[in-house]
């Protein structure tokens, strides 16, 4: 087995027993705790790994409802069953993928929202392959700076009058259009009314079936599961060729290299509205 379906299956295996455990109700209890509530529409992320392992995604950002609940995944899925996983090793290695993961822990945020305590995780050598590999590096850096970098910001802070603890808390932005650059999302948030009235949703799907042989030696497939939600993201009817250009490349690419199953789905937003 490849160090690359070795560590994929390890961390799908894990966060499907992490999310399940919080959506077991507890004993003698028919009632969700607060978190099993938060976790019941999360969307898993061994989807958005995959396309990160096999070298189409150059950062993945892992945000669960809330803070709070991405730490508890970070320490008990990310921490023992991917970092730690001998696999991961293999795979940081510059010569071979240049895995990195970081909690966010500075005050960083888009315009829609903080990622404090969110979790960023990359590649390397897919940032160095990209067209923009000089942007996504530099929104790693804003995102997940060095020692050095939080070393240069206290410096800076001091020689204008304040504290280091007063200039390392200040609040770093980027943008949407970088994130989705990062993230490597063909789509884009509504900038207009009309824009906000045309907006689409549009998904990957994780489709598991089983193959069967018919009685005149034929295979089919059948679903053994329900579809499972990869990632999501807003666009405009405009990007759709572009959306379908991307998907393709990513439906082959995970089939592949993981074989791993996806399909797309999207929908008019206005068509969600009841």
């Amino acid at each position: 087995m490849s160090a690359i379906l070795d560590l994929f299956r390890a961390f799908r295996d894990a966060e499907q027993a992490w999310i399940q455990s919080f959506q077991t109700p507890p004993a003698n209890t028919d009632h969700p705790t607060p978190s099993s509530s938060a976790l019941q529409d999360c969307s898993l992320h061994y989807g958005e790994l995959a396309f990160v392992l096999a070298g189409l995604k150059p950062c993945l950002l892992i945000q669960l409802p809330t803070p709070e609940l991405t730490t508890a995944f970070y320490k008990g899925v990310l921490l023992p069953h991917l970092l730690d996983h001998p696999a991961y090793d293999r795979l940081s290695a510059p010569s071979d993928l240049g895995l990195s993961c970081q909690l966010i822990t500075g005050r960083v945020r888009s315009p829609e929202m903080s990622l404090q305590g969110y979790v960023l995780l990359w590649s390397r050598r897919t940032v160095l392959a990209h067209p923009q590999a000089d942007l996504i590096q530099r929104g790693i850096d804003r995102v997940c700076p060095q020692e050095t970098s939080v070393t240069s910001r206290i410096k800076t802070g001091r020689e204008n009058g304040r504290d280091g603890q007063e200039a390392e808390e200040e609040e770093e932005e980027i943008s949407e259009e970088d994130l989705a650059v990062m993230l490597d999302i063909p789509g884009r948030l509504p900038r207009t009314h009309s824009e906000m009235l045309q907006m689409i949703e549009v998904s990957y799907w994780h489709h598991q079936t089983s193959t069967n042989q018919t009685s005149n030696n034929q295979t089919s497939s059948t679903p053994e599961t329900e579809p499972t939600l990869l990632t999501a993201f807003a666009a405009q009817p405009d990007q759709i060729p572009e959306i379908h250009a991307h998907f393709r490349r990513y439906r082959d690419t995970v089939l592949q290299v993981l074989g791993l199953p996806i399909k797309l789905h999207i929908q008019s937003m206005a068509d969600m509205v009841e």
